[in-house]
């Protein structure tokens, strides 16, 4: 049953998101996922012969054997958007120092995109990692954070050089009983009930950004982190206030667009090159400000 109602949820994204459009250009290969989490078990269907070996942080003699599901469900979603993406597990457990240890070892390993569901109230506490990430350039995703739970988007989303993403229904309308909002957030992503285990939230949401990223890199391979962030988010469905704007960022992510759209045509690389600038440097400054507050 939990096999057929995951095939199910895959489907429905599909339909979401057509993938199958942008499947035509590109499924991802070649191109390694860094999923910071819970672990990851490679038992379900879908990330049979995806998932290679990984490491834990601190080690504690359980590998990445995911004891919660939480990395499983964010791996899955992240091959059913990239099918021939590599998942690369790093099982997380410590605190921000295993965290960022965590960050450099998938980087020295060959992520080219990190996806980071998981959050913390303490700003700064990950931008060891994450500049460490940049200056390898590591596309890094990162669920903005969850309503009910979360007061505003969340380290290591509002970090520097990270796509933060919000969540929003199967309409693409921003849902604020599941997640935040704020100045930091670049995307939005389908973020309910999109795993196999019917589960909601802004950390599915990243792993589908992290997907279209992976589908990005594997398409176009010369183009640098900001600027597979610049194409993302300018080739984003624009939704509620015109521009960008706490809910959506600079919008839906849309992998056919992204997909489709030339990459290096005058002018219009250098628009989607001030889009990746701006979305990169939210998190940045608004950390500058936090902390001059201080």
């Amino acid at each position: 049953m939990k096999i057929l109602l995951a095939l199910v949820m895959l489907a429905d994204l599909s339909w979401q998101l057509d993938l199958e459009h942008a499947w035509e250009r590109s499924k991802g290969s070649g191109v390694v996922v860094g999923v910071v989490d819970t672990g990851v078990d490679d038992g379900r269907p879908a990330l049979a012969g995806a998932v290679l070996p990984g490491a834990e942080f601190p080690e504690l003699g359980t590998g990445t054997r995911d004891q919660l599901g939480h990395g499983t469900d964010v791996a899955e979603l992240v091959v059913g958007v990239a099918p021939e993406a590599k998942i690369l597990p790093v099982k997380l457990s410590g605190n921000s120092v295993e965290a960022n240890a965590a960050i450099r070892w998938a980087v020295d390993h060959g992520a080219r995109v990190l996806n980071l569901s998981l959050g913390s109230s303490s700003t700064g506490s990950f931008d060891e990692g994450l500049r460490y990430a940049a200056d390898n350039d590591v596309v890094v995703v990162a669920a903005a954070g969850n309503a009910g739970r979360d007061m505003g988007v969340t380290a290591p989303a509002n970090g520097p050089g990270v796509l933060a993403v919000s969540a929003v229904g199967r309409n693409k309308e921003f849902r604020p009983d599941i997640s935040v909002a704020g100045q930091e957030v670049a995307l939005a992503a389908p973020g309910d009930g999109v795993t196999g285990t019917g589960k909601s939230g802004t950390s599915f949401s990243a792993a589908i950004v992290s997907g279209v990223a992976a589908l990005v890199r594997a398409e176009h391979p010369d183009l640098t982190a900001p600027e597979v962030v610049g194409l993302l988010t300018s080739t984003a469905e624009d939704r509620g206030a015109p521009g960008r704007d706490p809910e959506y960022g600079f919008g839906v992510v849309d992998p056919g667009r992204a997909l489709n759209s030339p990459v290096e045509h005058g002018h219009d690389k250098f628009a989607w090159l001030a889009c990746a600038l701006a979305a990169l440097a939210t998190g940045a400054l608004l950390f500058h400000k936090r902390g001059k507050k201080r």
